[in-house]
């Protein structure tokens, strides 16, 4: 692939990601290039020259250096967990964010020479049942060292920790998470404005999707819930469930459920479902429950936080590891990041401070 090629992949990758048409660029552009001009720049049959190539950029906001990097990521078994608003050129848009963050992270391992592949715990496991889903649950803490009587404070570094990739996003459009494999390695992005019990639940959910393999005649809204209950049964396995619950009970009150979420991680509503599931509640109770969180306007956003920290932290630790060996400049690690050089910089003059302090 020639220059022209690259750039014009890389130019209709940076559109898409703004959710901008060709149409929508040109009057960003404020008319100053024509919609035949970039239809040929996407094409590769031809190259803008300097003054237009600041442009694009500065319209689409990515640095110049955005366009000639290297060819399109190829993403594999992509799964969305997202709103049914979400348009067309909203998903495309996201879609192009997601593969530009990972192969940014992917450029960073590759300066580093660092290769971790991934192995997958869960390999051959095939789930077709609610039992099977938290067999593969328990599996997994077995395989992962932790026992099934405790609870898992982090789960998204213990997601890094075997290799796979979590990235946080901002994004305010209705979408919770992203997974797929991007050559051959696992990856989760995470939408970071969301609560952080239900990006914990959703990291798993998406982690099932790309471990585990499913019977071929499951209909893909059965895996969906399927999934659910595996981030669910990781989080608070059935022994630990009627430990603290019981086997048996008539009502579970909002203080037991604030309690156990601040413990476990695990949001109000998904607990009540699991109570549900194995028979220590009713369905009567559980639907009660329901109708009082959308009463109160708690489905999407519960009164009570999950106030340990959870957050993907490897990425910017690889950045920081690359300046410290001067593998990478400053402006360079801005580009990775999708940071200024002003917050790298003053990133830069905190961790200088702090082992000497």
């Amino acid at each position: 692939m020639n220059m022209s090629e690259t750039f014009g992949q890389r130019l209709k990758a940076a559109r898409v990601m703004a959710g901008l048409s060709m149409d929508a660029l040109v009057k960003r552009l404020g008319k100053r290039l024509s919609k035949s001009a970039i239809s040929k720049y996407e094409n590769g049959l031809m190259m803008p020259d300097s003054e237009h190539l600041i442009l694009l950029a500065d319209a689409l906001n990515v640095s110049p250096d955005f366009f000639f990097s290297r060819s399109i990521l190829e993403l594999s078994a992509v799964n969305f967990r997202k709103n049914s608003s979400l348009g067309k050129r909203d998903v495309e848009s996201l879609i192009e964010r997601v593969r530009d963050s990972i192969d940014r992270y992917l450029e960073l391992e590759s300066l580093l020479d660092l290769v971790e592949p991934f192995e997958n715990p869960l390999e051959g496991f095939i789930v077709d049942s609610s039992d099977a889903i938290e067999e593969a649950a328990l599996k997994l803490r077995s395989e992962w060292g932790i026992g099934v009587d405790v609870a898992i404070p982090h789960v998204l570094d213990l997601l890094e920790e075997h290799s796979v990739k979590v990235i946080e996003i901002d994004d305010m459009n209705d979408f919770d998470g992203v997974s797929g494999k991007a050559k051959g390695q696992p990856f989760i992005i995470l939408n970071r404005n969301r609560p952080t019990d239900r990006k914990r639940l959703t990291a798993l959910h998406e982690f099932a999707h790309q471990s585990i393999t499913f019977k071929a005649d499951i209909p893909d809204a059965k895996i969906e819930k399927l999934c659910h209950t595996f981030g669910s049964a990781f989080l608070m396995p059935a022994t630990i469930l009627k430990r603290e619950l019981g086997e048996k009970r008539s009502e579970i009150s909002l203080p037991e459920l604030r309690a156990l979420k601040e413990q476990y991680g695990i949001s109000m509503q998904a607990i009540m479902y699991r109570a549900k599931l194995h028979g220590i509640i009713t369905e009567h109770v559980y639907e009660r429950f329901s109708r009082l969180i959308s009463a109160q306007g708690w489905r999407k956003k519960e009164p009570v936080d999950y106030l340990v920290p959870d957050a993907p932290h490897r990425f910017e630790q690889l950045i920081h590891r690359a300046l410290a060996e001067e593998v990478i400049s400053i402006s360079k690690a801005a580009y990775l990041s999708g940071k200024s050089i002003q917050e790298i910089e003053k990133e830069l003059v905190l961790n200088d401070a702090n082992p000497h302090s």
